[in-house]
C-alpha cells in the first residue's frame, strides 16, 4: 500500500461526518501520530506496511471520532506554536486564535529578559510555557482555579523543559500574591450560554464548561475582575492582553479604560474578527 492510498482510506470514512477540510486535517494528524507519515510522504506516495496492531488502533480511532470525540483527545496531544502539548478533558483544546494571541505578544516584545509575565486561566499552560520557551530569562506564572488543569500544565512544562510557576487560585474571589509584573495575559471564559446552541456538541461535551461559558447576564465578569487585578499588579508601562468574544471588543476596551489603562487597542484575528484587546498601565 502507498501512503496516498492510506490517506484516502482514512479520510473517506471521516468525511462522512466531518467537512472535507476538517477530514483532511484530521487524517494528516492520524498519519503523523500513528504511522509517522508526513504530508510529503503522501505526496510522493511512499510505500508502507501496516501491522495488525496499528490497524486495530486505527479502527479504534475512527470509532471514537464517529462517536464525537475530538481527535486531540484521542491522540492525547496537540501542536501549539511548533511544540507538543498534552490535552485531556480537564483543559481546553487550544484554538488558533490563542496561538495568534501568543504571537502578538512575542511580536511586540523581542526581549523579555528579567521581565515577569502572568497568565490568568492558564489551563494546559500553553501560553506561559510558549512564552518561556520563546523568550529566555523571563519569569513566568500561570494561574488557574482547577487543580486538574494545573496538573496537566505542570506535565506540559516538564515535557517542554520550561520553567513556569503555577498557582491555584479563584481570581474572582482571591488576589494571588505576585510580584509586580510587566505583562498580564488572559484568555478567560467568554462564550455566552445562549451561544451554546450555535456550537458543535463535541466542543462543549469534551471541553471543561467552566473554561468556556459565562452567564448571559454577566458575560464580562472575568474581564472586569482581571483588568482591575492586572492594573494593581502591573508596573508602570506594563501591558494587559486579552483574548475576547468578538461581540465585546468595545465593551472590554471600555472596561480597561475605566480601570485606568491607556493606549488601548482592539486587534482582529486572521478571520478579521475582533479578538484581542491590549492596553498599557
Amino acid at each position: 500500500m502507498t501512503s496516498k492510498q492510506l490517506f484516502e482510506n482514512i479520510k473517506t470514512p471521516i468525511a462522512e461526518f466531518e467537512a472535507q477540510g476538517e477530514a483532511e486535517a484530521i487524517t494528516f494528524l492520524i498519519l503523523e501520530q500513528l504511522f509517522h507519515i508526513s504530508r510529503m510522504d503522501v505526496l510522493v506516495e511512499k510505500k508502507i506496511e501496516i501491522s495488525s496492531e496499528t490497524d486495530e488502533k486505527l479502527k479504534s480511532m475512527l470509532d471514537q471520532l464517529k462517536s464525537g470525540q475530538p481527535i486531540q483527545h484521542i491522540l492525547g496531544k496537540v501542536e501549539f506554536y511548533g511544540r507538543q502539548f498534552l490535552v485531556n478533558p480537564n483543559v481546553l483544546i487550544p484554538r488558533r486564535e490563542t496561538e495568534e494571541l501568543v504571537h502578538l505578544i512575542l511580536e511586540r516584545h523581542f526581549d523579555l529578559s528579567e521581565q515577569l509575565i502572568v497568565d490568568v486561566g492558564t489551563g494546559s499552560g500553553i501560553i506561559p510555557i510558549t512564552i518561556a520557551k520563546e523568550r529566555k530569562h523571563c519569569e513566568v506564572y500561570g494561574i488557574d482555579i482547577s487543580s486538574a488543569a494545573l496538573a496537566t500544565a505542570k506535565r506540559n512544562a516538564d515535557l517542554n523543559h520550561a520553567q513556569v510557576s503555577f498557582i491555584q487560585a479563584d481570581i474572582l474571589t482571591e488576589e494571588p500574591n505576585l510580584p509586580k509584573a510587566n505583562i498580564w495575559v488572559s484568555n478567560p471564559p467568554y462564550v455566552m450560554e445562549k451561544e451554546k446552541a450555535e456550537m458543535e456538541a463535541k466542543v462543549y461535551d469534551h471541553d471543561p464548561t467552566t473554561a468556556l461559558f459565562v452567564p448571559d447576564h454577566d458575560a464580562l465578569i472575568f474581564y472586569e475582575r482581571i483588568a482591575q487585578l492586572a492594573y494593581n499588579n502591573l508596573i508602570l508601562g506594563g501591558e494587559l492582553y486579552f483574548e475576547i468574544n468578538e461581540q465585546f471588543g468595545k465593551e472590554v476596551k471600555a472596561i480597561m479604560g475605566d480601570c485606568g489603562f491607556k493606549e488601548i487597542v482592539i486587534k482582529k484575528d486572521m478571520q478579521e474578527k475582533d479578538r484581542f484587546v491590549l492596553g498599557r498601565r
